[in-house]
């Protein structure tokens, strides 16, 4: 099994440790200089607790770091925070009872690979340690489905998706495989829209329903966004319908893949 990451939280954790050392400073003189407990500094060290901005620029005030702390932070640990929408849909999909995802142009992330998600991250223009974190953030969310009580999850994914050249063809042959492997499990459902089929127009979404409410995620062309409100959740849902209509039954979706698979091989 490989090592664990390190995450960035962790690796600023580290830092702060290191100019404590510098400073000739314990971490209990730290936390009285700063009026927090000596197990809040034991928790930053360790990567376990997030400090907020003004307490890091605090530690660098009191420890004679010019700013040092505050800028690794500003530049690395803030990168991994969840932002308010990623809180948002990631408690979701930890509570949801039945996910719908559908997607176009790539694989859905709860069935990436880990090679074909860094492929994808790559797209997007990252730096090689960014796109590390968010890889990690990925295979961490996809826990959800093979926990004790893991949701209902259907995907419904274009054909082009499975076309698409992410990262090379051996990447491409890993991710489909692992995609027909997932459809296997009694809780996930895979169905492919073919080529060929009358147009339709719409930009990946999901929609998480949980025991009293339903929510949307829809992807734009930054990020993406949660919808709550009652209209947009049932306009998404007839949505759903029109693309899971449209979508070749279960096991004409597995050979529809295992057909690409051999094509990606040649």
């Amino acid at each position: 099994m490989a090592p664990k990451r390190e995450t960035a939280l962790e690796a600023w954790g580290k830092e702060l440790g290191h100019a404590c050392d510098a400073a000739k400073m314990t971490a209990r003189q730290l936390a009285k200089s700063l009026t927090v407990a000596p197990s809040t500094i034991s928790q930053w060290m360790n990567g376990k607790r997030t400090p907020h901005l003004e307490d890091v620029k605090r530690c660098d005030d009191v420890l004679g770091t010019n700013g040092f702390l505050a800028r690794y932070y500003e530049r690395w640990v803030t990168r991994e925070i969840p932002s308010e929408w990623d809180d948002a849909w990631l408690a979701a999909e930890g509570l949801a009872n039945l996910i719908q995802n559908y997607e176009l142009s790539v694989i859905p992330g709860l069935l990436q690979t880990e090679n074909y998600a860094r492929a994808v991250m790559r797209f997007t223009r990252h730096s090689p340690i960014d796109v590390e974190e968010r890889v990690h953030r990925r295979v961490v969310r996809q826990k959800i489905l093979t926990d004790e009580n893991p949701p209902m999850c259907i995907f419904v994914i274009d054909e082009y998706a499975l076309r698409r050249l992410v990262g090379g063809p051996d990447v491409m042959v890993e991710q489909l495989a692992y995609l027909c492997e997932c459809a296997k499990r009694p809780n996930i459902v895979a169905k492919v829209i073919p080529a060929g089929i009358e147009y339709y127009s719409t930009l990946p979404f999901m929609i998480a329903e949980l025991d009293n409410a339903k929510l949307v995620n829809v992807d734009d062309i930054l990020s993406g966004r949660v919808v709550e409100g009652n209209g947009d959740v049932v306009e998404a849902s007839k949505i759903w319908e029109d693309v899971r209509e449209a979508a070749l039954p279960p096991k004409d979706s597995m050979k529809l893949i295992e057909k690409v698979i051999e094509e990606w091989q040649l």
